[in-house]
């Protein structure tokens, strides 16, 4: 992750979930480029924006031009969209967000989670994992 996409090392919540917030701003603005690049992602995952778009466009009874977006009303769903700390371990890593997605302005059962991952210059948010929770 570039270090202009590094948070605070002192992070608060609210402000890791607004820089998520704003990755899924490009996700519904289908800027799967710009949101691939505004975090790191595991390297186990091999994710590509456009297998970021597939995951997203071929979600559940997939509608044509289904994306995700950043409002949703509730369905029978509740949006989850937290953060988990503890100490840092030998990875680097000091924590979890966990982040249901919206589709087509509805809350959805596909989540987002990220890593956590303690740099020298700050926290880097690290796209683990778009799927269904």
């Amino acid at each position: 992750m570039p270090s202009s996409n590094l948070l605070p090392a002192d992070a608060s919540d609210a402000t890791i979930l607004a820089a998520v917030d704003r990755w899924v701003a490009l996700l519904e603005a289908e800027q799967y480029d710009a949101a691939f690049d505004a975090t790191e992602q595991d390297p186990a995952m091999r994710w590509t924006p456009d297998l970021m778009r597939q995951v997203i466009t071929l979600y559940g009874d997939a509608e044509p031009g289904q994306k995700v977006t950043l409002d949703g009303k509730p369905t029978d769903i509740k949006q989850r969209r937290s953060v988990q700390r503890f100490a840092k371990n030998k990875s680097g890593l000091v924590g979890h967000v966990w982040y249901d997605l919206n589709i087509n302005g509805c809350a959805s059962d596909l989540s987002a989670t990220f890593d956590l991952r303690a740099e020298p210059d700050g926290l880097a948010l690290v796209l683990d994992d778009i799927h269904v929770m």
